[in-house]
């Protein structure tokens, strides 16, 4: 009777549902992303969302053809903490292979994000940022910190390996995007440092 070792039957199922549940897993992420992104587009056109006014000075005229302004280029602290917390995913997930070159692919976008939040130090005081904008910060830290503590523990299974990569990158995106929203009250009007 011809029958396979219960190991080597266990071990070819985890090889080939890893890599479906890598993708299936990668493919919802986007899939939810795109489809918040929809339904705002489409709150905005059905005219349920509320559309602030732009900040006094910042567009003296609007055509009416564009009647909403152009979008604001990202926050600096956003992008810096999203970096930072990216990185620390990024290299948090590299660590159970073991200490070595590999781990540069994280420590750098980490190291980027902490210089620039030393930079933001030296910068002048940013505007107030509104409330829809603080509010898709929460939103998002919450649904992408959700998902990778999600696949975190799906893939903690399996042991510790490569394998939490998704979910670590996951976790520290939503976990810049809590953070952002939690310091950016504190850090605004702060006065910049008047010497080195």
């Amino acid at each position: 009777m011809n029958t396979f070792p219960s190991n080597l039957v266990s071990a070819v199922l985890v090889w080939a549902l890893v890599p479906l549940v890598l993708f299936v897993s990668i493919a919802a992420i986007i899939i939810a992303v795109l489809y918040f992104r929809h339904r705002e587009r489409m709150a905005y056109l059905s005219g349920t969302h509320p559309v602030e006014p732009p900040p006094v000075g910042a567009y003296p005229y609007v055509p009416p053809p564009y009647a909403n302004p152009p979008v604001a280029p990202p926050h600096p602290l956003a992008t810096s903490l999203n970096t930072v917390g990216i990185g620390l995913g990024i290299t948090l997930g590299m660590l159970p292979i073991g200490f070595g070159p590999w781990l540069i692919v994280g420590l750098i976008p980490l190291f980027v994000g902490l210089v620039r939040l030393g930079l933001l130090q030296f910068e002048p005081p940013q505007p107030p940022v509104s409330a829809s904008d603080r509010q898709r910060w929460l939103r998002r830290g919450l649904w992408t910190g959700g998902i990778g503590l999600a696949l975190v523990l799906a893939f903690l299974t399996l042991g510790l390996g490569p394998w939490l990569l998704p979910g670590t990158i996951t976790l520290g995106y939503g976990a810049g995007q809590l953070a952002v929203y939690a310091l950016e009250p504190h850090l605004r009007g702060k006065a910049p440092p008047t010497g080195l």
